[in-house]
């Protein structure tokens, strides 16, 4: 049965939590944790579940780095395998119960990279500085909720699509003008030697997401991406982010859907869908 909670109940919880997070406990694979509200008679989730959650994460100075109240819309996470050993953030949400809140503090290097699949730390941010998680689990998704909730998602155009990249681009404090096409190009690293062209063979790395923070797809644990520019059909907005790198280059494309797949379905990406990649460049020949 689908339960209400409050946004602002769950603000309240957490009030106390801005200068000081209290003690932790510590489970057996090795998450540091505090349950703030139990319900113990709820159900608990499984690896595979969809879950509804309030999600904010954190440095330790209280600095917000996400928080899934500004996307406008449900925060939906899919509850797989503990993504790092030493105690996941997947490893606290399988002990939480439909209803729970609780924070979990976690090194950045696992969370961010390992769990939530960044392609690099944000600046300010080193590999061990702790994270505070704070989640409350609002839902666990059957498939009938599930069927609801994709419905919901539909984007029935761009002007929703838009409101729904400002507040993306706002929440992330990205500032770079787009291109002549659209696309928001951020440079993470220079990397060295040509700019890509046709013809080129290259080794690439990404990470795929929705504005919503939902994981697409990745090569990170995987095999990379190979493939020559310009033999294989892929949308505009990443090969113009591509022609924009060099051999080592790190950089964010984020590719609103009039050069992304428009008003097609594709798979778990649904119309009028702005695209978020992560790239490496890993070798060009």
């Amino acid at each position: 049965m689908k339960k209400c909670y409050p946004i602002l109940a769950f603000l309240f919880l957490f009030a106390s939590c801005t200068d000081k997070y209290g003690d932790f406990n510590v489970a057996e694979s090795g998450l540091q944790y505090r349950i703030v509200e139990s319900n113990e008679n709820a159900p608990l989730p499984k690896v595979g579940n969809v879950l509804e959650l309030r999600y904010t994460y954190e440095k330790m100075d209280g600095t917000i780095l996400f928080d899934s109240g500004e996307a406008g819309r449900k925060y939906m996470k899919t509850l797989e395998k503990p993504a790092h050993t030493g105690g996941s953030i997947e490893d606290g949400l399988a002990m939480m119960h439909e209803g729970d809140s609780a924070l979990f503090k976690i090194a950045a290097e696992n969370f961010l990279l390992f769990s939530e699949k960044y392609g690099h730390l944000p600046d300010g941010v080193n590999a061990l500085d702790p994270i505070i998680i704070k989640v409350r689990l609002v839902d666990i998704m059957d498939e009938k909720d599930m069927e609801l909730y994709m419905s919901s998602r539909y984007h029935t155009g761009e002007d929703v699509e838009m409101e729904i990249l400002d507040n993306y681009l706002k929440n992330a404090n990205i500032t770079v003008e787009p291109t002549a096409s659209g696309l928001y190009f951020i440079e993470r690293n220079a990397g060295s030697g040509d700019y890509i062209k046709q013809g080129d063979e290259i080794t690439v790395n990404y990470t795929l997401t929705l504005a919503d923070g939902s994981l697409v797809e990745t090569t990170l644990g995987r095999e990379p991406m190979k493939y020559v520019v310009g033999r294989e059909m892929f949308i505009a907005g990443w090969e113009e982010a591509v022609s924009m790198m060099k051999k080592g280059m790190t950089a964010t494309a984020i590719i609103p859907s009039k050069i992304g797949y428009g008003a097609e379905t594709k798979g778990n990406i649904l119309p009028y869908s702005t695209l978020i990649f992560e790239i490496e460049i890993l070798d060009v020949k």
